[in-house]
């Protein structure tokens, strides 16, 4: 991906290729908006804010960022404009784009298997430009709250640990109050009260839960790539005005704290990339372990509107804020872990596991010799029974033992002391839930083999 006529941050013009942005030594912040492209404020917000920019705004963060902005990610999508699109979403009431690709993929889904151009081309990016701060703008829906915009840090328990509670103790709470003190626009962590999207009300104890812990999510798989991730919700039943206002000073607040923390921001990811995950376990599937907090969470109400063309409903949000003290689960924890190995050994028929390796920009070598090496053997393999995504996703239930036979010489070697080691390991390790398994990259049969071969760790 390459833009001729890319400009720093004070817009003056700028070398665009990805090795001049590496380095500029400077902290490096992707924003892109439109994912979903039904989700329209974000992308405003952004080209709101790169005028800005071009007119001198916050000129003093060129001294120390450079800062990506990709107003519109899903453009097939944004073009196919329809009123049924978000049908209960208060504006623009000329219609708005369409959540999918025109593969009918979800991009949001699609940060690990990497099935469509379109998260070919900004993995791309992101491995090439290699970005210490990564923001997706989204709009959501879903409970009917007291919040302008609910957010979310990386959700994956395999996040490097400094980076998480940077975001958690520091950032978000400091946004929060600066949204709350221009604008009077109350922000949370992202969750929803269980039966806001018709399930079952008391299936789980009423709190306010967050979405998935799964690093298939742009900010999940930013947190496992060892950088900052922040997902920004502006609520759908606040008016268009107000969405796109919050979610452009959300990107306001997030750039002023990668401002003023951006030496900070590059020690801590660069000791993300030296630390060794090898021997440590790290979940291969995450849930809601426990509530992280009890407290206040702002519940709201909505009007009901007609659209003016369609005469459809639609909600708009009242000015209310009734708390409510209730858990809050906005961290996942493992439900399942497995100890890092030293490396894997992917042969060499599987060419589709190893160009997604190189797609993601997983370090592979030559196959070294002499490798003591384990064989995951299946027990059993559940194959979902509809296709999410286009896949019908796969489970495999087995272990791992020692293999006897003399290791192959041919395909790669996936060493696990690098940077992107968690990355690599959820993709590999056969129970990880958003692995080559998952996606059936490769295929298994009961009481068969998996195909990658590991070196277990010292």
């Amino acid at each position: 991906m390459h833009m001729p006529d890319v400009r720093d941050a004070c817009c003056t013009r700028a070398d665009s290729t990805a090795e001049a942005v590496r380095q500029s030594g400077k902290t490096r912040v992707l924003v892109f908006a439109n994912i979903h492209a039904g989700e329209v404020a974000g992308k405003e917000a952004a080209l709101m804010l790169l005028r800005d920019l071009a007119n001198g705004a916050h000129a003093e963060w060129a001294d120390s960022l450079v800062v990506m902005i990709a107003p519109i990610y899903n453009a097939d999508g944004n073009e196919r404009v329809a009123y049924g699109n978000r049908p209960r979403q208060w504006g623009p009431v000329g219609g708005m784009g369409q959540r999918p690709n025109a593969q009918g993929l979800d991009l949001n889904r699609d940060f690990m298997k990497l099935a469509s151009p379109e998260a070919r081309a900004l993995v791309g990016l992101i491995r090439d430009a290699d970005p210490h701060v990564v923001v997706d703008l989204h709009t959501t829906n879903g409970t009917h709250m007291g919040y302008h915009l609910t957010y979310a840090p990386p959700l994956s328990p395999a996040t490097p640990v400094a980076i998480d509670k940077h975001l958690r103790e520091e950032w978000l709470p400091h946004l929060s109050a600066e949204i709350l003190r221009t604008h009077d626009m109350a922000t949370e962590h992202y969750g929803n009260v269980p039966g806001a999207f018709g399930e079952n009300a008391s299936s789980v104890p009423r709190g306010w839960y967050s979405f998935s812990g799964q690093p298939r999510f742009s900010t999940n798989y930013t947190g496992i790539r060892g950088r900052y991730g922040l997902l920004s919700e502006a609520y759908s039943y606040a008016s268009f005005e107000d969405r796109v206002t919050v979610s452009k000073r959300f990107v306001e607040e997030v750039l002023a704290a990668a401002y003023r923390d951006a030496s900070r921001v590059r020690a801590t990811t660069a000791e993300a990339d030296r630390q060794s995950v090898v021997g440590q376990e790290l979940a291969v599937r995450a849930g809601f372990t426990a509530p992280n907090s009890t407290r206040e969470i702002l519940l709201g109400a909505v009007d009901t509107l007609r659209h003016p063309e369609t005469g459809d409903r639609m909600y708009a949000r009242r000015d209310v804020r009734t708390p409510e003290t209730m858990p809050v689960y906005s961290r996942f924890g493992a439900v399942e872990t497995e100890r890092v190995p030293a490396g894997y050994l992917v042969p060499a028929r599987l060419a589709e596991v190893t160009d997604l390796l190189a797609a993601h920009g997983i370090r592979t070598t030559d196959v070294p010799e002499g490798l003591a090496l384990e064989e995951f053997q299946v027990d059993s393999v559940r194959v979902a029974s509809r296709p999410f995504q286009n896949v019908r996703q796969q489970e495999a239930f087995g272990r791992w033992a020692p293999r006897n036979d003399a290791a192959p010489t041919s395909g790669v070697y996936v060493p696990m002391d690098q940077p992107l080691a968690r990355l690599a390991f959820l993709l590999l390790e056969p129970r990880s839930d958003d692995s080559v398994v998952n996606w059936a990259l490769v295929s298994l049969e009961d009481r068969g083999s998996y195909p990658i071969l590991r070196a277990p760790a010292p």
